[in-house]
Protein backbone atom coordinates (compact mmCIF):
# COMPACT_ATOMS: atom_id res chain seq x y z
CA UNK A 1 0.00 0.00 0.00
CA UNK A 2 1.41 3.37 -0.85
CA UNK A 3 1.68 6.75 1.19
CA UNK A 4 -1.49 8.35 -0.06
CA UNK A 5 -3.63 5.40 0.32
CA UNK A 6 -2.04 4.88 4.10
CA UNK A 7 -3.16 8.41 4.56
CA UNK A 8 -6.06 8.37 2.95
CA UNK A 9 -6.83 5.50 5.64
CA UNK A 10 -5.40 7.55 8.36
CA UNK A 11 -7.64 10.60 7.72
CA UNK A 12 -10.80 8.48 7.51
CA UNK A 13 -9.75 6.78 11.08
CA UNK A 14 -9.98 10.01 12.20
CA UNK A 15 -13.28 10.66 10.46
CA UNK A 16 -14.24 8.09 12.34
CA UNK A 17 -13.06 8.68 15.73
CA UNK A 18 -14.75 12.10 15.30
CA UNK A 19 -18.10 10.57 14.66
CA UNK A 20 -17.50 8.70 18.05
CA UNK A 21 -17.41 11.84 19.79
CA UNK A 22 -20.79 11.54 21.30
CA UNK A 23 -22.22 14.35 20.21
CA UNK A 24 -25.97 14.69 18.61
CA UNK A 25 -24.92 14.84 14.42
CA UNK A 26 -26.94 16.63 11.93
CA UNK A 27 -27.03 14.64 8.66
CA UNK A 28 -26.03 16.26 5.33
CA UNK A 29 -28.83 18.15 3.64
CA UNK A 30 -28.35 15.72 0.41
CA UNK A 31 -30.44 13.56 3.07
CA UNK A 32 -33.44 15.74 2.12
CA UNK A 33 -33.79 13.87 -1.03
CA UNK A 34 -33.52 10.65 0.38
CA UNK A 35 -36.60 11.45 2.96
CA UNK A 36 -38.57 12.47 0.06
CA UNK A 37 -37.68 9.63 -2.55
CA UNK A 38 -38.96 7.20 0.55
CA UNK A 39 -42.19 9.39 0.80
CA UNK A 40 -43.03 9.02 -2.75
CA UNK A 41 -42.34 4.96 -2.54
CA UNK A 42 -44.40 4.65 0.84
CA UNK A 43 -47.24 6.04 -0.86
CA UNK A 44 -46.61 3.86 -3.76
CA UNK A 45 -46.85 0.82 -1.46
CA UNK A 46 -50.22 2.51 -0.33
CA UNK A 47 -51.29 3.97 -3.99
CA UNK A 48 -52.40 -0.49 -5.19
CA UNK A 49 -55.61 0.53 -2.49
CA UNK A 50 -56.55 3.75 -4.65
CA UNK A 51 -56.47 1.66 -8.03
CA UNK A 52 -60.60 1.17 -7.63
CA UNK A 53 -61.33 4.25 -7.21
CA UNK A 54 -59.23 5.79 -9.80
CA UNK A 55 -60.36 3.21 -12.41
CA UNK A 56 -64.44 3.64 -11.63
CA UNK A 57 -63.55 7.66 -11.82
CA UNK A 58 -60.85 7.51 -14.63
CA UNK A 59 -63.46 8.76 -17.22
CA UNK A 60 -64.34 11.91 -15.48
CA UNK A 61 -60.63 12.95 -14.29
CA UNK A 62 -59.28 12.60 -17.58
CA UNK A 63 -62.09 15.29 -18.62
CA UNK A 64 -60.62 17.69 -16.14
CA UNK A 65 -56.28 17.40 -16.92
CA UNK A 66 -56.19 20.53 -14.77
CA UNK A 67 -57.26 18.94 -11.37
CA UNK A 68 -54.47 16.29 -12.19
CA UNK A 69 -51.76 18.71 -12.49
CA UNK A 70 -52.87 20.53 -9.86
CA UNK A 71 -52.92 17.60 -7.77
CA UNK A 72 -49.89 16.31 -8.42
CA UNK A 73 -48.29 19.81 -7.83
CA UNK A 74 -49.80 19.96 -4.63
CA UNK A 75 -48.91 15.86 -3.45
CA UNK A 76 -44.59 17.02 -5.20
CA UNK A 77 -44.60 19.64 -2.77
CA UNK A 78 -46.14 17.41 0.51
CA UNK A 79 -42.83 15.02 -0.27
CA UNK A 80 -40.58 18.19 -0.35
CA UNK A 81 -41.94 19.67 2.94
CA UNK A 82 -41.89 15.45 4.69
CA UNK A 83 -38.14 15.26 3.46
CA UNK A 84 -36.84 18.65 4.90
CA UNK A 85 -39.12 18.26 8.17
CA UNK A 86 -37.42 14.39 8.52
CA UNK A 87 -33.81 15.92 7.64
CA UNK A 88 -34.56 18.84 10.75
CA UNK A 89 -35.82 15.94 13.17
CA UNK A 90 -32.89 13.76 12.64
CA UNK A 91 -30.37 13.44 15.06
CA UNK A 92 -28.05 10.34 15.61
CA UNK A 93 -24.90 10.13 18.29
CA UNK A 94 -22.43 7.38 18.27
CA UNK A 95 -20.46 5.89 21.17
CA UNK A 96 -17.67 3.97 22.00
CA UNK A 97 -19.99 0.95 21.60
CA UNK A 98 -23.29 1.80 20.48
CA UNK A 99 -25.32 4.01 18.11
CA UNK A 100 -28.30 6.44 19.32
CA UNK A 101 -31.01 7.90 16.68
CA UNK A 102 -34.12 10.43 17.24
CA UNK A 103 -36.21 10.62 14.35
CA UNK A 104 -39.59 11.15 13.51
CA UNK A 105 -42.43 14.05 13.06
CA UNK A 106 -45.22 13.65 14.49
CA UNK A 107 -44.21 10.23 15.81
CA UNK A 108 -41.25 10.66 17.94
CA UNK A 109 -38.99 7.52 18.32
CA UNK A 110 -35.63 6.40 20.39
CA UNK A 111 -33.07 4.25 19.36
CA UNK A 112 -30.36 2.78 21.53
CA UNK A 113 -28.59 -0.01 19.65
CA UNK A 114 -25.23 -1.71 20.70
CA UNK A 115 -23.19 -2.56 18.71
CA UNK A 116 -22.85 -6.16 20.41
CA UNK A 117 -26.13 -6.55 19.05
CA UNK A 118 -25.91 -6.03 15.10
CA UNK A 119 -26.07 -8.82 13.41
CA UNK A 120 -25.86 -7.21 9.75
CA UNK A 121 -24.83 -4.16 8.34
CA UNK A 122 -25.78 -2.94 4.60
CA UNK A 123 -24.39 -0.39 2.34
CA UNK A 124 -26.93 1.20 -0.23
CA UNK A 125 -25.77 4.31 -2.17
CA UNK A 126 -28.91 5.29 -4.79
CA UNK A 127 -28.24 7.13 -8.05
CA UNK A 128 -28.71 11.08 -6.65
CA UNK A 129 -25.98 9.89 -3.96
CA UNK A 130 -23.62 9.16 -6.06
CA UNK A 131 -22.94 13.03 -7.26
CA UNK A 132 -21.37 13.68 -4.21
CA UNK A 133 -20.25 10.43 -2.93
CA UNK A 134 -22.75 9.42 -0.04
CA UNK A 135 -24.02 6.21 1.27
CA UNK A 136 -26.61 4.88 3.42
CA UNK A 137 -25.88 2.52 6.62
CA UNK A 138 -28.59 -0.01 7.11
CA UNK A 139 -28.07 -2.05 10.57
CA UNK A 140 -30.42 -4.92 11.11
CA UNK A 141 -30.40 -6.73 14.79
CA UNK A 142 -31.57 -9.88 16.02
CA UNK A 143 -34.63 -8.62 18.05
CA UNK A 144 -37.28 -6.20 17.17
CA UNK A 145 -37.61 -4.49 13.65
CA UNK A 146 -38.28 -1.25 15.54
CA UNK A 147 -34.88 -1.82 16.84
CA UNK A 148 -33.43 -1.50 13.19
CA UNK A 149 -31.19 1.36 12.64
CA UNK A 150 -30.61 3.52 9.98
CA UNK A 151 -28.22 6.42 8.57
CA UNK A 152 -28.91 7.71 6.03
CA UNK A 153 -26.10 10.11 4.79
CA UNK A 154 -22.49 9.46 5.10
CA UNK A 155 -19.47 9.83 2.75
CA UNK A 156 -18.77 6.50 1.35
CA UNK A 157 -15.31 6.15 2.71
CA UNK A 158 -16.59 7.11 6.09
CA UNK A 159 -19.81 4.76 5.74
CA UNK A 160 -17.28 1.96 5.30
CA UNK A 161 -14.91 2.67 8.13
CA UNK A 162 -17.74 3.15 10.07
CA UNK A 163 -19.23 -0.37 9.09
CA UNK A 164 -15.85 -2.44 9.57
CA UNK A 165 -15.98 -0.55 13.19
CA UNK A 166 -19.40 -1.71 13.78
CA UNK A 167 -18.36 -5.32 12.80
CA UNK A 168 -15.11 -5.24 14.88
CA UNK A 169 -16.74 -3.84 17.96
CA UNK A 170 -19.55 -6.53 18.08
CA UNK A 171 -17.55 -9.60 16.88
CA UNK A 172 -14.73 -8.30 19.56
CA UNK A 173 -16.43 -6.88 21.62
CA UNK A 174 -14.68 -8.84 24.64
CA UNK A 175 -11.79 -9.05 23.88
CA UNK A 176 -8.28 -7.60 23.62
CA UNK A 177 -8.25 -6.62 20.02
CA UNK A 178 -10.73 -4.95 19.93
CA UNK A 179 -8.71 -2.15 20.66
CA UNK A 180 -6.99 -2.29 17.72
CA UNK A 181 -6.78 0.58 14.99
CA UNK A 182 -9.80 1.04 12.35
CA UNK A 183 -6.60 1.62 9.26
CA UNK A 184 -5.45 -1.97 10.36
CA UNK A 185 -8.45 -3.43 10.61
CA UNK A 186 -9.52 -2.13 7.00
CA UNK A 187 -6.33 -2.96 5.99
CA UNK A 188 -6.61 -6.54 6.86
CA UNK A 189 -9.95 -7.10 5.68
CA UNK A 190 -8.98 -5.52 2.14
CA UNK A 191 -6.39 -8.34 1.67
CA UNK A 192 -7.71 -11.13 3.30
CA UNK A 193 -11.22 -10.76 0.54
CA UNK A 194 -11.46 -13.26 -1.72
CA UNK A 195 -14.19 -13.09 -4.87
CA UNK A 196 -16.03 -16.40 -4.59
CA UNK A 197 -18.68 -15.34 -7.13
CA UNK A 198 -20.05 -13.07 -9.91
CA UNK A 199 -22.66 -13.36 -11.86
CA UNK A 200 -22.04 -11.91 -15.75
CA UNK A 201 -24.98 -10.15 -18.05
CA UNK A 202 -25.80 -13.55 -19.56
CA UNK A 203 -26.53 -14.79 -15.93
CA UNK A 204 -28.64 -12.50 -15.20
CA UNK A 205 -30.68 -12.48 -18.54
CA UNK A 206 -30.98 -16.03 -17.48
CA UNK A 207 -32.80 -14.93 -14.09
CA UNK A 208 -34.76 -12.66 -15.40
CA UNK A 209 -36.14 -15.52 -17.51
CA UNK A 210 -36.53 -18.33 -14.87
CA UNK A 211 -37.53 -16.03 -12.12
CA UNK A 212 -40.47 -13.55 -13.77
CA UNK A 213 -42.45 -11.35 -11.01
CA UNK A 214 -43.89 -8.78 -13.94
CA UNK A 215 -47.27 -10.90 -13.74
CA UNK A 216 -48.01 -9.15 -9.55
CA UNK A 217 -47.91 -6.02 -11.53
CA UNK A 218 -50.25 -6.91 -14.43
CA UNK A 219 -52.55 -8.27 -11.35
CA UNK A 220 -52.05 -4.95 -9.99
CA UNK A 221 -53.09 -3.57 -13.29
CA UNK A 222 -56.11 -5.44 -13.87
CA UNK A 223 -59.12 -2.06 -13.25
CA UNK A 224 -57.33 -0.11 -15.94
CA UNK A 225 -57.56 -3.08 -18.08
CA UNK A 226 -60.80 -1.24 -19.88
CA UNK A 227 -58.70 2.05 -20.44
CA UNK A 228 -55.55 0.30 -21.53
CA UNK A 229 -58.23 -1.66 -24.27
CA UNK A 230 -59.73 2.07 -25.13
CA UNK A 231 -56.31 4.05 -25.67
CA UNK A 232 -54.64 0.88 -27.60
CA UNK A 233 -57.57 0.37 -30.02
CA UNK A 234 -57.58 4.80 -30.93
CA UNK A 235 -53.76 3.80 -31.61
CA UNK A 236 -54.51 0.96 -33.83
CA UNK A 237 -57.34 2.91 -35.70
CA UNK A 238 -54.83 5.91 -35.97
CA UNK A 239 -52.36 3.82 -37.98
CA UNK A 240 -55.20 1.94 -40.43
CA UNK A 241 -55.20 -1.43 -38.34
CA UNK A 242 -58.36 -3.20 -37.93
CA UNK A 243 -58.35 -4.88 -34.48
CA UNK A 244 -61.90 -6.67 -35.23
CA UNK A 245 -61.28 -8.26 -38.36
CA UNK A 246 -57.76 -9.41 -37.33
CA UNK A 247 -59.46 -11.50 -34.56
CA UNK A 248 -62.47 -12.57 -36.78
CA UNK A 249 -62.89 -16.60 -37.09
CA UNK A 250 -65.71 -15.86 -39.20
CA UNK A 251 -63.63 -13.95 -42.00
CA UNK A 252 -60.47 -16.33 -41.96
CA UNK A 253 -59.49 -19.98 -41.61
CA UNK A 254 -59.50 -20.88 -37.86
CA UNK A 255 -55.70 -22.00 -38.21
CA UNK A 256 -54.77 -18.17 -39.14
CA UNK A 257 -57.27 -17.14 -36.17
CA UNK A 258 -55.11 -19.19 -34.35
CA UNK A 259 -51.61 -17.90 -35.34
CA UNK A 260 -53.03 -14.48 -35.19
CA UNK A 261 -54.09 -15.51 -31.13
CA UNK A 262 -50.17 -16.97 -30.94
CA UNK A 263 -48.34 -14.12 -32.31
CA UNK A 264 -50.13 -11.71 -29.84
CA UNK A 265 -49.62 -13.75 -26.80
CA UNK A 266 -45.73 -14.32 -27.64
CA UNK A 267 -45.74 -10.16 -28.18
CA UNK A 268 -47.14 -9.75 -24.84
CA UNK A 269 -44.96 -12.25 -23.58
CA UNK A 270 -42.32 -10.76 -24.78
CA UNK A 271 -42.64 -7.36 -23.54
CA UNK A 272 -43.34 -9.22 -19.84
CA UNK A 273 -39.73 -11.31 -20.05
CA UNK A 274 -38.10 -8.14 -21.56
CA UNK A 275 -39.73 -5.83 -17.90
CA UNK A 276 -38.20 -9.09 -15.68
CA UNK A 277 -34.92 -8.83 -17.20
CA UNK A 278 -34.56 -5.53 -16.89
CA UNK A 279 -35.51 -5.65 -13.25
CA UNK A 280 -33.02 -8.32 -13.11
CA UNK A 281 -30.29 -6.13 -14.38
CA UNK A 282 -31.44 -3.20 -12.11
CA UNK A 283 -31.17 -5.42 -9.16
CA UNK A 284 -27.93 -7.41 -9.77
CA UNK A 285 -25.64 -5.77 -12.24
CA UNK A 286 -21.92 -5.78 -11.05
CA UNK A 287 -23.05 -9.08 -9.12
CA UNK A 288 -20.14 -10.26 -7.05
CA UNK A 289 -19.74 -12.22 -3.57
CA UNK A 290 -16.75 -11.50 -1.60
CA UNK A 291 -15.54 -13.35 1.43
CA UNK A 292 -13.72 -11.78 4.15
CA UNK A 293 -12.78 -13.34 7.38
CA UNK A 294 -15.69 -14.80 8.66
CA UNK A 295 -18.11 -13.01 6.08
CA UNK A 296 -19.90 -13.07 3.24
CA UNK A 297 -20.33 -9.55 1.23
CA UNK A 298 -22.89 -9.13 -1.49
CA UNK A 299 -22.21 -6.46 -4.12
CA UNK A 300 -24.63 -5.57 -6.83
CA UNK A 301 -26.68 -2.55 -8.14
CA UNK A 302 -27.17 -0.45 -11.40
CA UNK A 303 -28.95 2.35 -10.24
CA UNK A 304 -28.77 1.72 -6.81
CA UNK A 305 -25.70 0.34 -5.30
CA UNK A 306 -25.92 -2.20 -2.51
CA UNK A 307 -23.70 -3.79 -0.17
CA UNK A 308 -24.79 -6.43 2.22
CA UNK A 309 -22.93 -8.31 4.67
CA UNK A 310 -23.55 -11.42 6.71
CA UNK A 311 -21.10 -13.52 9.29
CA UNK A 312 -20.78 -17.04 8.57
CA UNK A 313 -21.74 -18.11 11.60
CA UNK A 314 -25.17 -16.60 11.93
CA UNK A 315 -26.36 -18.56 8.99
CA UNK A 316 -28.87 -20.76 9.77
CA UNK A 317 -30.43 -22.16 6.46
CA UNK A 318 -29.05 -22.62 2.85
CA UNK A 319 -31.67 -23.56 0.13
CA UNK A 320 -30.92 -23.99 -3.14
CA UNK A 321 -34.17 -23.24 -5.66
CA UNK A 322 -35.30 -24.41 -8.69
CA UNK A 323 -38.13 -23.86 -11.11
CA UNK A 324 -39.41 -25.52 -13.74
CA UNK A 325 -37.57 -23.41 -16.26
CA UNK A 326 -34.29 -23.32 -13.73
CA UNK A 327 -34.46 -27.22 -13.66
CA UNK A 328 -34.17 -27.45 -17.85
CA UNK A 329 -31.21 -24.52 -17.72
CA UNK A 330 -29.57 -25.82 -15.27
CA UNK A 331 -29.49 -23.40 -12.58
CA UNK A 332 -29.82 -22.79 -8.91
CA UNK A 333 -30.97 -19.97 -6.71
CA UNK A 334 -28.93 -20.10 -3.82
CA UNK A 335 -29.79 -17.95 -0.52
CA UNK A 336 -27.74 -18.08 2.77
CA UNK A 337 -30.73 -17.11 5.21
CA UNK A 338 -30.07 -15.90 8.86
CA UNK A 339 -31.98 -14.66 11.57
CA UNK A 340 -35.77 -13.36 10.68
CA UNK A 341 -37.28 -12.43 13.49
CA UNK A 342 -38.86 -8.82 13.71
CA UNK A 343 -37.01 -8.17 10.45
CA UNK A 344 -39.08 -5.73 8.44
CA UNK A 345 -38.89 -7.57 4.96
CA UNK A 346 -42.52 -7.85 4.05
CA UNK A 347 -42.52 -5.63 1.00
CA UNK A 348 -39.09 -6.17 -0.26
CA UNK A 349 -37.84 -8.54 -3.22
CA UNK A 350 -35.17 -11.17 -2.85
CA UNK A 351 -32.56 -9.44 -3.71
CA UNK A 352 -33.25 -6.45 -1.15
CA UNK A 353 -33.75 -8.56 2.09
CA UNK A 354 -31.10 -8.01 4.96
CA UNK A 355 -31.63 -11.52 6.38
CA UNK A 356 -31.39 -12.83 2.89
CA UNK A 357 -28.09 -13.01 0.84
CA UNK A 358 -29.07 -14.34 -2.93
CA UNK A 359 -26.99 -15.71 -5.57
CA UNK A 360 -28.89 -16.12 -8.49
CA UNK A 361 -29.03 -18.29 -11.21
CA UNK A 362 -25.77 -20.44 -10.41
CA UNK A 363 -24.58 -23.15 -11.92
CA UNK A 364 -25.56 -26.68 -9.85
CA UNK A 365 -21.63 -27.32 -9.44
CA UNK A 366 -20.86 -23.32 -8.11
CA UNK A 367 -23.84 -23.86 -6.31
CA UNK A 368 -22.45 -26.87 -4.15
CA UNK A 369 -19.02 -25.14 -3.87
CA UNK A 370 -20.57 -22.13 -2.60
CA UNK A 371 -21.96 -24.14 0.21
CA UNK A 372 -19.30 -26.38 0.94
CA UNK A 373 -17.65 -23.36 1.33
CA UNK A 374 -20.38 -22.39 4.25
CA UNK A 375 -20.34 -25.34 5.39
CA UNK A 376 -17.94 -27.51 4.80
CA UNK A 377 -19.11 -30.40 6.97
CA UNK A 378 -22.80 -30.81 4.91
CA UNK A 379 -22.79 -33.50 2.05
CA UNK A 380 -26.10 -32.51 0.38
CA UNK A 381 -24.92 -33.61 -3.35
CA UNK A 382 -24.62 -37.28 -1.57
CA UNK A 383 -27.55 -37.25 -0.17
CA UNK A 384 -30.26 -40.45 -0.80
CA UNK A 385 -33.51 -38.55 0.26
CA UNK A 386 -36.13 -40.80 1.78
CA UNK A 387 -39.83 -40.49 0.16
CA UNK A 388 -43.08 -39.49 2.21
CA UNK A 389 -46.03 -41.55 2.82
CA UNK A 390 -48.24 -42.30 -0.06
CA UNK A 391 -50.92 -41.45 2.35
CA UNK A 392 -50.37 -38.00 1.70
CA UNK A 393 -51.92 -38.44 -2.04
CA UNK A 394 -54.56 -40.12 -0.52
CA UNK A 395 -55.24 -36.86 2.03
CA UNK A 396 -55.17 -34.59 -0.85
CA UNK A 397 -58.05 -36.62 -2.74
CA UNK A 398 -59.92 -36.85 0.14
CA UNK A 399 -60.15 -33.59 0.66
CA UNK A 400 -61.20 -32.88 -3.18
CA UNK A 401 -63.62 -35.13 -2.66
CA UNK A 402 -66.51 -33.39 -0.81
CA UNK A 403 -66.74 -30.56 -3.60
CA UNK A 404 -66.41 -32.69 -6.52
CA UNK A 405 -69.18 -35.20 -5.03
CA UNK A 406 -71.51 -31.88 -4.15
CA UNK A 407 -71.12 -30.72 -8.01
CA UNK A 408 -71.71 -34.23 -9.28
CA UNK A 409 -74.78 -34.77 -7.30
CA UNK A 410 -76.27 -30.99 -8.26
CA UNK A 411 -75.68 -32.16 -11.90
CA UNK A 412 -77.30 -35.61 -11.81
CA UNK A 413 -80.22 -33.81 -10.43
CA UNK A 414 -79.98 -31.98 -13.45
CA UNK A 415 -80.18 -35.02 -15.38
CA UNK A 416 -76.07 -34.22 -16.85
CA UNK A 417 -74.72 -37.79 -15.46
CA UNK A 418 -72.37 -37.96 -18.48
CA UNK A 419 -71.75 -34.38 -18.29
CA UNK A 420 -71.00 -34.83 -14.13
CA UNK A 421 -69.02 -38.07 -14.69
CA UNK A 422 -66.48 -36.60 -17.06
CA UNK A 423 -65.81 -33.58 -15.81
CA UNK A 424 -65.40 -35.72 -11.77
CA UNK A 425 -63.30 -37.99 -13.25
CA UNK A 426 -61.49 -34.99 -14.91
CA UNK A 427 -60.68 -33.00 -11.90
CA UNK A 428 -59.62 -36.08 -10.26
CA UNK A 429 -57.34 -36.91 -12.84
CA UNK A 430 -55.54 -33.38 -13.06
CA UNK A 431 -55.32 -32.60 -9.07
CA UNK A 432 -54.20 -36.83 -8.78
CA UNK A 433 -51.41 -35.74 -11.11
CA UNK A 434 -50.84 -32.67 -9.28
CA UNK A 435 -50.48 -34.76 -5.41
CA UNK A 436 -48.47 -37.82 -7.42
CA UNK A 437 -46.20 -35.05 -8.72
CA UNK A 438 -45.69 -32.73 -5.06
CA UNK A 439 -45.50 -36.29 -3.05
CA UNK A 440 -42.70 -37.65 -5.73
CA UNK A 441 -40.90 -33.91 -4.67
CA UNK A 442 -41.07 -34.44 -1.35
CA UNK A 443 -37.88 -36.29 0.43
CA UNK A 444 -35.77 -35.64 3.50
CA UNK A 445 -32.47 -37.06 4.35
CA UNK A 446 -30.17 -36.36 7.49
CA UNK A 447 -26.56 -37.64 8.71
CA UNK A 448 -24.90 -36.79 12.40
CA UNK A 449 -24.65 -32.95 12.14
CA UNK A 450 -27.24 -31.63 9.32
CA UNK A 451 -30.66 -32.33 8.26
CA UNK A 452 -31.90 -32.01 4.81
CA UNK A 453 -35.21 -31.48 2.98
CA UNK A 454 -36.63 -31.55 -0.60
CA UNK A 455 -39.79 -30.64 -1.65
CA UNK A 456 -41.38 -28.88 -5.03
CA UNK A 457 -43.74 -28.85 -7.87
CA UNK A 458 -42.59 -28.71 -11.57
CA UNK A 459 -39.64 -27.15 -9.23
CA UNK A 460 -37.43 -28.63 -6.81
CA UNK A 461 -36.31 -26.96 -3.45
CA UNK A 462 -33.64 -28.12 -1.28
CA UNK A 463 -32.88 -27.41 2.11
CA UNK A 464 -29.61 -28.08 4.10
CA UNK A 465 -29.08 -26.60 8.11
CA UNK A 466 -27.00 -28.24 10.69
CA UNK A 467 -29.37 -29.67 13.81
CA UNK A 468 -27.56 -27.68 16.35
CA UNK A 469 -29.02 -24.45 14.77
CA UNK A 470 -32.89 -26.03 15.47
CA UNK A 471 -34.83 -24.20 18.13
CA UNK A 472 -37.74 -26.05 18.32
CA UNK A 473 -38.36 -29.49 17.50
CA UNK A 474 -42.35 -30.90 17.19
CA UNK A 475 -43.61 -34.57 16.89
CA UNK A 476 -46.88 -33.74 15.25
CA UNK A 477 -49.68 -36.43 14.92
CA UNK A 478 -53.08 -36.32 13.85
CA UNK A 479 -55.76 -38.84 14.54
CA UNK A 480 -56.06 -39.93 11.16
CA UNK A 481 -52.57 -40.94 10.46
CA UNK A 482 -51.98 -42.58 14.27
CA UNK A 483 -53.32 -45.49 13.17
CA UNK A 484 -50.59 -45.79 10.16
CA UNK A 485 -47.43 -44.78 12.37
CA UNK A 486 -47.07 -41.68 10.50
CA UNK A 487 -46.39 -38.02 11.96
CA UNK A 488 -44.82 -35.01 10.97
CA UNK A 489 -41.56 -33.14 11.87
CA UNK A 490 -41.62 -29.62 12.21
CA UNK A 491 -38.30 -27.71 13.32
CA UNK A 492 -38.15 -24.32 14.46
CA UNK A 493 -35.13 -22.17 13.06
CA UNK A 494 -34.16 -18.41 13.48
CA UNK A 495 -34.81 -17.97 10.27
CA UNK A 496 -38.59 -20.04 10.23
CA UNK A 497 -40.17 -23.23 10.42
CA UNK A 498 -39.57 -25.97 8.42
CA UNK A 499 -42.36 -29.53 7.88
CA UNK A 500 -41.99 -32.54 6.30
CA UNK A 501 -45.38 -34.55 6.87
CA UNK A 502 -46.06 -38.12 6.62
CA UNK A 503 -43.07 -39.69 8.11
CA UNK A 504 -42.45 -42.88 9.54
CA UNK A 505 -43.43 -42.11 13.13
CA UNK A 506 -40.37 -44.06 14.75
CA UNK A 507 -38.12 -41.82 11.92
CA UNK A 508 -39.58 -38.53 13.19
CA UNK A 509 -38.72 -39.76 17.25
CA UNK A 510 -35.20 -41.09 15.88
CA UNK A 511 -34.17 -37.30 14.38
CA UNK A 512 -35.56 -35.46 16.93
CA UNK A 513 -33.77 -37.70 19.81
CA UNK A 514 -30.77 -36.78 17.26
CA UNK A 515 -31.19 -33.22 17.32
CA UNK A 516 -31.77 -33.23 21.00
CA UNK A 517 -27.92 -35.01 21.19
CA UNK A 518 -26.34 -32.49 18.59
CA UNK A 519 -27.73 -29.43 21.34
CA UNK A 520 -26.29 -31.49 24.17
CA UNK A 521 -22.61 -32.33 22.04
CA UNK A 522 -22.33 -29.57 20.08
CA UNK A 523 -22.05 -25.97 22.38
CA UNK A 524 -21.87 -23.59 19.54
CA UNK A 525 -24.42 -20.68 19.59
CA UNK A 526 -26.96 -20.54 16.51
CA UNK A 527 -25.39 -16.85 16.68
Amino acid sequence: MDNSDFSQGNEDSQQVAELQNGEWTKLSPISIVYFAVRSIFDFATTFFYLIPVLAINFNKIKEQPLIIVVVAACILIIFIVMGVLNYWFYRFRVGDDRIEIKQGIFKKSHIDLPFARIQNVKLSQPLYYRINDYSCIELDTAGSAKQEAKIVALKTDLAKQFRIKILETATESKSDDASSSIASADVGAASNEVILNHRSMRDLVIHGLTNNRIWIFLGALAPFYGSISDFLSQIFESIGFDVEAYFSIETQAWWEFGLHVLSVAMLIMLVVVSFSVVGAILMFYKYTLSKTKDRYIRRSGLLTKHEVSMKLSRIQIMVQAQDWLDVLLGRVNLSFEQNTSGVANANKSDGQMSNKLLVPSVTIDESLALMKDAMPSQTLAEQVFKPISKRYILRGLLFIALPIGGLLFAMIVRNELYVATIAACSAFALIGAILVIRWKRWGYSYDNEYFYIRRGFFGVNYYCFPMYKVQQAQFKQSIFIRPYQLASLKVVLASGAKLVPYMPASEVTNIINCILDQLVIDKRSWM
